[in-house]
């Protein structure tokens, strides 16, 4: 998932029930029924991958028992991506009628500080732990304790799973990175050289997202990547390394930015080239800044994910277990091109 830089800041602290807090996806590894409590690992079927709208109608709506709580541990709220995502969990646990607690951490970066606020969720006797890691293995500690308890532990969005019986929610990011390959090469039809942008390189987001659109690349000769750079997810860094790229390589046809905020720098260098129009760019996951450039026509192309829908999502899966069903380890909530072809669909929010 990655660290997302939002254009709007959010400050947040928890709250609980009615009261509102103030929130790029993963590939993750198949989980076995070893290691989980006995129960939660005989629900997790643990070869599984099911798309959320085949999942939903085959388990039905959710359905809340008196006296559970749900306890959502996200990243800063700084970035609005993980807004969507809190407003997602938020929004579901409200309409049935459930308890909540969001628990938001300061510092991007800061393991400690998020294992800190996971490890005081677990403790203040939540039903289900539902968290976006900042690194794939951030919170493992606390979803191992809370498994052995039978308390359902589901990952938002933004982790490579690595424990049996944790449920993963989200989209294949390496599918992110291939989709950006695939689309590039579909626009520039007689090939050229491309250049990446690239995530935190500690993140399973920037990895895979990256291992994606290479093994894209690869599949279309007539494309030649010539520049991959790790901007950490800042937009500051990825205008000044895309205008570095741009001068060592003044023929780039095209960009692939890992985020929206890195590619949003890396318009600013394309713009300040007068390249605005004869360079593609192609971000991920849709933030409303981004879709406002595209319909502008200064920015091509965002993969966009789907964090409302995840929020709510593990809200439900959450339910699921706690009643007993069983689910798959891996719910889909597919990523989708947006451009200019359907921007002014999905200009407002995320879905």
């Amino acid at each position: 998932m990655t660290k997302r830089i939002g254009w709007f800041a959010g400050i947040a602290t928890a709250s609980v029930a009615a009261l509102a807090l103030s929130a790029c996806s993963a590939t993750p590894e198949p989980a076995s029924s070893s290691g989980a409590s006995g129960n939660l690992a005989s629900q997790v079927q643990a070869d599984q991958k099911v798309d959320v709208a085949s999942l939903q109608k085959s388990l039905g709506a959710p359905e809340a028992k008196s006296g559970v709580k749900l306890c959502y541990v996200t990243r800063t709220l700084a970035n609005e991506f993980w807004g969507y995502e809190r407003d997602g969990f938020e929004a579901e646990a409200k309409k049935l009628g459930v308890q909540f607690q969001t628990y938001a951490v300061n510092d991007e970066s800061s393991i400690t500080e998020q294992l800190d606020k996971a490890q005081s969720a677990l403790n203040q006797g939540c039903s289900a732990i539902l968290a976006s890691p900042i690194s794939a293995t951030a919170l493992d500690s606390v979803f191992q304790a809370a498994l052995a308890k039978g308390v359902p532990a589901i990952v938002l969005n933004d982790a490579k799973g690595t424990l049996p019986g944790v449920v993963y929610v989200g989209p294949d990011a390496q599918t992110i990175g291939q989709s950006a390959a695939d689309y590039i090469a579909k626009k520039l039809p007689s090939g050229g050289k491309v250049a990446q942008i690239e995530g935190d390189p500690g993140s399973s987001n920037a990895l895979n997202r990256g291992k994606g659109f290479k093994a894209g690349i690869a599949q279309h000769s007539n494309l030649n990547l010539v520049a991959s750079q790790s901007a950490k997810w800042d937009t500051n860094q990825a205008q000044t390394i895309a205008n570095a790229m741009l001068t060592a390589n003044p023929d780039i046809k095209a960009f692939y930015s890992q985020n929206d905020g890195m590619a949003l720098g890396v318009q600013s260098a394309i713009d300040a080239k007068g390249l605005t129009g004869k360079v593609l760019l192609v971000g991920t996951d849709g933030i409303p800044q981004a879709k406002k450039q595209i319909a502008a026509d200064k920015y091509t192309a965002t993969v966009s994910e789907r964090p409302t829908t995840e929020g709510a999502t593990g809200v439900d899966v959450a339910l699921w277990m706690l009643a007993g069903k069983k689910v798959p380890a891996w719910v889909d909530v597919p990523a989708f091109i947006i451009d200019k072809q359907n921007v002014s669909q999905y200009q407002t929010g995320m879905p």
